[in-house]
């Protein structure tokens, strides 16, 4: 038995198609129904029911996938780390962040020091849907993924703290909600809103706040890319609600709290269990300091992860 050929049977597993994994396997279908025949043959059952140009995996099959997945991933990590004995001298990190999330200036402030220390390194980052970043985990189409504190832990990642962010208000600096020193949800009610769209985290957390104290937000305009709120914020007439980390060093912006604290936790997730690469493990390192330098003012502490916070 080798280990590709438990890369073609998992891919089989996967798409049920013997077309469709000798695609994704880079080799031919009489090669890869060849190489599955033969580990059956090895394994004395049938992992596949063939049924004119479906299949269907057995029970066997569906056993053994366990193990072969582990066997795989088992593979995958010992690569992984020895990889790391190259010293960072090549490789890919992926990045997943939540939409609505933002960590613009220290994302880039991160990116920058990091290229300066492994420039040989890529760095890719994939903005989605919050719910979508742990299938995105599980899939290792990201190492790490960057997103709010989720109400539970799922058994098999694990979740570390990284700072606390709040929901200001922002608007440009010559808007009449400029020169207050904070502001209500009863006053944005008002105001021409251009808000993240309702499939975002943050725009479920902001209506249920408004809920909460009683107040109906009606945005103008709804778009489910900060930047593109910005901008428009920036042009003086639209106001907007955003986490604090999104508009960190966004000239043209004033940034105003709310009379009470709407605190969002953030975190960053990985895999339980799995060996972390040392270009990850790097990442956040970098990530950690920039997130204490560029939030920490005034000494005040969230009490929800002991992070400081912008204030």
């Amino acid at each position: 038995m080798e280990i590709r050929q438990l890369r073609y049977f998992a891919n089989a597993a996967k798409t049920l198609s013997f077309t469709e994994a000798a695609r994704l396997s880079n080799i031919t279908q009489s090669t890869l129904s060849q190489q599955i025949k033969q580990l059956e043959n090895e394994l004395g059952v049938l992992l596949f029911h063939r049924i004119g140009k479906h299949i269907q995996l057995t029970n066997e099959g569906g056993i053994f996938l366990e193990d072969a997945l582990r066997l795989l991933d088992t593979e995958r990590q010992s690569l992984q780390r020895l990889a790391d004995v190259v010293n960072l001298q090549s490789g890919t990190i992926n990045v997943g962040i939540a939409a609505g999330l933002g960590l613009l200036a220290m994302l880039a402030d991160t990116i920058t020091e990091y290229n300066k220390l492994y420039p040989k390194i890529d760095i890719r980052l994939h903005q989605v849907a919050a719910p979508l970043l742990t299938q995105m985990l599980r899939r290792h189409e990201v190492d790490i993924a960057l997103s709010f504190k989720s109400a539970q832990t799922e058994e098999d990642l694990t979740e570390k703290p990284l700072f606390a962010t709040r929901l200001c208000a922002i608007m440009g600096e010559h808007h009449p909600l400029a020169g207050k020193e904070r502001v209500s949800l009863e006053q944005l009610s008002h105001q021409p809103l251009v808000l993240p769209s309702r499939n975002l985290l943050v725009r479920n957390f902001l209506d249920r706040i408004a809920r909460k104290h009683g107040v109906q937000l009606q945005p103008a305009v709804e778009v489910n890319d900060l930047s593109h709120i910005i901008f428009m914020v920036r042009s003086g007439r639209w106001v907007s609600v955003l986490p604090d980390a999104a508009t960190l060093s966004v000239r043209g912006l004033v940034r105003k709290n709310f009379e009470e604290n709407f605190v969002l936790p953030t975190s960053v997730l990985s895999l339980a269990g799995v060996y972390q690469r040392k270009a990850v493990t790097e990442f956040l390192r970098l990530l950690a300091e920039s997130a204490r330098y560029m939030l920490q003012t005034k000494e005040e502490a969230c009490e929800i992860c002991g992070e400081t916070f912008l204030v």
